[in-house]
Formats: C-alpha cells, structure tokens, sequence
C-alpha cells in the first residue's frame, strides 16, 4: 500500500464526509416529515387492522431511518478520527492541512497564511504534512513510504 496516496486520499474525502452528513440528515428530515401513510384518505376506521400497503410503506421508512441514522454515526466517526490524528500533527503540518483539506483554501491563501518562507515550496511543506499524518493515521507501516 501507498501510505503517503492513502493518507491523501483521506485527507481529501474530509469535507466531503462533511457534506454527507448534512446531506444525510436532510435525507432523513425529509422522510421524518413525510413519514404518514400515502394514501390515509382510504382509511378504514373501522377496521381494526391497517392496510398492508400502509404497513410496508412505514416499516420501509423506518429501516431507511434507522440506516440513515447508523450511516451518519459512521460517518461522523471517521469525521472525527481524522480530526484527532490532525490535531495531533506539529503546528505547521496542522495549518497546512487544516487549510488545504479541511478548509479547501487556494494555494496562495495558503502561502500567506503559512507566510512561506524562500526555497521552501508550499508543496514540500504539504508532502512533508501528509507523511506526518499517514505515520500517525496508519502507524510504522508509513515510515516506508514517507
């Protein structure tokens, strides 16, 4: 495997794990809300039971809430296990790529924030940012390939 790849790869999936979650949540505001019975004005009340069509379209509802629900927890999850091995990267490395990946700033926005300095290219900082990631997020197995 391609730690340092790997470890990019992840870094770019970040905010767009962001926008499942609010796409997620918006999927399961809209079921919630639509949750009643399609066809309620064929009702019988007098029946002590409900239509089997009924009956499918809510348990059909509910087991898209219950994966909604389960997918946004994972989701959130690997939000945050990103999150953490960031924050425990030296304080360069964390703005590099809290700029870069978690942020989606242009690179010049990140040279100046970075106030790069001379021979050192805003890509070497960012590769040498990866490398430190990818050893914290996978463990030994980078030091290979950072």
């Amino acid at each position: 495997m391609n730690y340092f790849k790997e470890a990019e790869r992840v870094l770019m999936s970040r905010r767009n794990l962001e926008r499942s979650v609010t796409n997620l949540n918006r999927r399961l505001a809209h079921i919630v809300n639509s949750g009643t019975p399609r066809d309620i004005s064929g009702m019988d009340y007098s029946q002590p039971y409900a239509k089997e069509s009924m009956v499918n379209d809510t348990m059909k509802d509910c087991l898209e809430i219950v994966e909604i629900k389960k997918e946004i927890a994972t989701t959130k999850e690997e939000i945050n296990l990103i999150d953490e091995v960031i924050d425990q990267l030296s304080e360069k490395s964390k703005k590099v790529i809290s700029l870069w990946y978690v942020s989606g700033k242009t690179k010049d926005e990140i040279r100046e924030a970075l106030e790069s300095e001379g021979n050192t290219t805003i890509y070497s900082i960012r590769n040498k940012a990866i490398g430190e990631f990818a050893v914290l997020y996978f463990g030994a197995g980078a030091l290979a390939s950072t």
